[in-house]
């Protein structure tokens, strides 16, 4: 029995340190605005460990203009040593599958796909996208990823703490801070103009 104890124990040390446990989980939780009214949540995370970053974005949103649209979004976006490795969006319309975008680093460019399958590359490498802006004030970037549209695209500092990226499609989407997070998103979609609220109450870190 004290063999067994002794081995279990040995065990137990050898194995822990393969558990993928992150350092740190921080989550950011907000309201999505329609005319007044709480149309839908968002939830932001970010695990860090060792030099991998990874944020975790998930929303849901119920909007009525001549009948009903459901959104569901999600992101997976991960960085090593602050640079990208693999952005993933996935979203749906009343169900139906709209995006499922994939940038993979292999190295020396970025693999591009989407729902139809392989879409070209980016040669570039890349340290800021719109995933990471909800926990990152971009301060001086001049420049992030678009999980969406799968390229680079400018952003504008309008003033000390607000930021507005023009998206190809012609919306904007504009981002205010304070210490460096983001508490409100205002964003201006094909269907409807959006804000994100930070609900201050319901943000943890541990």
């Amino acid at each position: 029995m004290k063999a067994l104890l002794i081995f279990s124990i040995m065990l137990y040390h050898y194995v822990k340190p393969n558990i993928a446990t992150p350092i740190t989980k921080e989550y950011l939780n907000y309201s999505i605005i329609k005319d007044d009214k709480t149309i839908g949540n968002i939830r932001v995370e970010r695990y860090l460990k060792d030099d991998i970053t990874e944020y975790l974005f998930e929303s849901r949103a119920k909007v009525k203009i001549l009948y009903s649209i459901e959104i569901y979004d999600k992101m997976g976006v991960t960085f090593k040593q602050n640079m990208l490795q693999q952005a993933k969006l996935y979203r749906t319309m009343n169900g139906k599958l709209k995006v499922n975008n994939t940038a993979t680093w292999n190295g020396s460019f970025y693999n591009l796909s989407d729902k139809d399958g392989a879409n070209g590359s980016l040669k570039q490498s890349i340290f800021s996208s719109t995933a990471s802006l909800y926990f990152n004030e971009p301060g001086n970037l001049k420049s992030v990823f678009s999980e969406k549209f799968q390229k680079m695209i400018p952003i504008q500092k309008i003033n000390s703490n607000k930021y507005r990226i023009d998206l190809p499609n012609g919306n904007t989407t504009t981002y205010t801070y304070s210490k460096g997070v983001c508490t409100l998103v205002e964003a201006n979609t094909d269907f409807a103009n959006l804000k994100f609220v930070l609900n201050t109450s319901s943000n943890k870190t541990h």
